[in-house]
């Protein structure tokens, strides 16, 4: 069966919360470990079940924000899922206090408890109708952002596909389609800012009915971060002011010297004079080479590979009304990962594709898990597979990129280091606005731009009152429906710089451990991870500054070899 095969039933919603209750029920009374068990991994189940539907619901919206039945059907997952959330979070409370539960532990690790203590701290029935009104307007942010259109020289674009427009090499043909882009984006900016403030208000109400201050402590519960906390995060955004910024800011000086321009604006995010590098060939041939890349890599991405593409499980070509961005799922009426994205033209297409491909490869290895929650680890772990999976596939982009390999490759990891102090700027701005709840949308923009020069003081805007008022976060999905997710990437970029120099020096060692890491899934919190795939944690002062050095030193390398062939060329 394929994806678009599957068919979808409205979940039960009544018929599920009473099936848990009636277990709960049941297993408070069952004295033998061997039958609670049975009924604990029958439980977990029809939460797979419908979670799955849940999941089916999202991916065919995104697939299309103007199908009116898929719309309804994601108003009404909006609205059972905090139900489906609170049923669980009774379920394993009653496991947390169980006379079983340290045979629950011993057979299925700590994580899956441990992260069941962080839920049992996220919600309350206070607190139900909150979550429902959190999650429309997460759906009413997709929306807005699925059905902006820019009118540009004639022609009608949706958000991912002005990307390419914004990189072409004639600067003046940037600057018109980039004041385009923000000129629509400006439009929409009171939406945006109502969406978010109310956000935040509904955010800050529900902490406050936990018990908290703020947000915050809510937020880092949800991420399931049981191994640290925002201490260590603050101090590791130190670490990228002291370390990396700098650094940045003299590549920065280095690109606008190379591209021949004094003073880069927001339109001038070529890397290259000549241009950024693209793909050499249509969408549809980058799917195929992808799949003979697979099938060299190992055994087990052809097999995976393979899969994917038998069960049509790759959506990545942009199109009307598609949402924008790109994620992984699981399908559970497939028992297949999917990748989701938009192609657009830029090099762009190939990070997201083999980004994606790192998380659909590391589910596809946990899938031998009983528990569906140990299929995907938290999200700082999650994006270590995908953005390594980046690097490992360098011994094959010139399938996609032909002459221009070097040129992908110094850009790439120029834009993999250039992202760390942005992405250190999204979490210090959300940390920021949940403990200022009150703050009116005006102080939280002018907020992001205080943020933003501290941590990219090379920013400059010419003739965008969007960007000027300090807009530019509001077009980053994290943070509207993902609160406090987006500091994963720069603390799992860390580490894929460190997979990135070990395969350097021995890629079938590296393979090895980081196959070993795709396998253990979700089953150890992100430190113990780190511990079994042999990386140094982010948070290690001497790790995180060795880590710098050689990154620094390859792009030198590779500034030097790519300049070099060109001046002789």
């Amino acid at each position: 069966m394929k994806l678009v095969d599957l068919q979808y039933t409205r979940p039960d919603i009544d018929g599920f919360l009473s099936k848990v209750k009636s277990s709960l029920d049941e297993m408070n009374s069952i004295d033998d470990y061997a039958t609670f068990r049975e009924k604990f991994l029958e439980t977990m189940k029809l939460s797979t079940d419908i979670s799955g539907a849940c999941q089916l619901v999202q991916v065919r919206y995104s697939q299309n924000t103007k199908d009116e039945f898929y719309e309804k059907e994601q108003e009404f997952t909006d609205q059972i899922g905090p139900q489906i959330q609170k049923s669980m979070t009774d379920f394993t409370n009653m496991l947390l206090d169980s006379k079983h539960r340290a045979a629950i532990d011993q057979e299925f690790g700590a994580q899956f408890l441990d992260l069941a203590e962080l839920a049992r701290k996220s919600i309350n029935e206070e607190v139900m109708p909150l979550l429902q009104k959190e999650n429309a307007l997460g759906s009413e942010y997709q929306k807005l952002t699925a059905q902006i259109r820019i009118e540009f020289e004639g022609k009608t674009y949706n958000s991912s596909a002005m990307s390419p427009l914004m990189e072409n090499v004639d600067r003046d043909y940037r600057r018109r389609a980039s004041e385009a882009y923000y000129s629509e984006m400006l439009k929409h900016q009171p939406k945006f800012d109502e969406i978010y403030d109310s956000l935040v208000k509904v955010r800050h109400e529900i902490a406050t009915k936990l018990g908290y201050e703020n947000f915050v402590p809510v937020g880092y519960h949800r991420m399931g971060r049981t191994a640290y906390g925002a201490e260590e995060v603050a101090k590791y955004r130190e670490n990228v002011l002291k370390y990396i910024t700098p650094i940045a800011h003299e590549l920065k000086k280095r690109i606008a010297k190379s591209t021949g321009i004094e003073k880069p604006v927001q339109y001038d995010g070529l890397l290259f004079k000549d241009g950024n590098a693209k793909p050499k060939t249509s969408p549809e041939q980058m799917i195929a080479d992808a799949q003979v890349m697979y099938n060299e890599m190992s055994k087990e991405t052809g097999e995976f590979f393979n899969s994917m593409q038998e069960k049509g499980m790759l959506d990545l070509l942009n199109r009307e009304n598609k949402s924008p961005g790109g994620y992984c799922t699981y399908i559970e009426g497939l028992k297949s990962p999917f990748i989701y994205s938009n192609f657009n033209g830029t090099s762009h297409d190939v990070d997201v594709l083999t980004h994606e491909a790192g998380h659909a490869f590391q589910c596809y290895c946990s899938m031998h898990f009983p528990l569906s929650e140990y299929y995907f680890p938290t999200s700082e772990s999650a994006e270590i597979h995908s953005m390594s999976m980046e690097f490992f596939a360098w011994k094959w982009v010139d399938k996609f990129f032909k002459e221009d390999t070097s040129k992908y490759k110094l850009g790439h990891i120029l834009k993999s280091l250039l992202f760390l102090p942005y992405g250190v700027s999204v979490d210090e701005f959300q940390h920021r606005v949940y403990e200022n709840p009150t703050l009116t949308p005006e102080e939280r923009r002018k907020m992001w731009l205080d943020i933003q020069g501290k941590y990219m003081p090379w920013v400059t805007y010419e003739n965008a009152p969007y960007l000027e008022n300090g807009g530019r976060w509001q077009n980053q999905t994290h943070i509207y429906q993902m609160p406090f997710y987006y500091i994963d990437y720069t603390l799992a970029q860390v580490c894929a710089f460190q997979f990135y120099r070990k395969m350097n020096q021995d890629f079938t060692a590296a393979w090895k451990d980081y196959y070993t890491l795709c396998c253990a899934g979700g089953s150890l919190h992100f430190l113990d991870l780190m511990k079994l795939a042999k990386l140094d944690s982010p948070f290690e002062d001497n790790g995180f500054k060795e880590m710098t050095d050689f990154v620094y030193g390859e792009i030198n390398r590779m500034y030097d070899d790519y300049y070099q062939t060109e001046k002789g060329a």
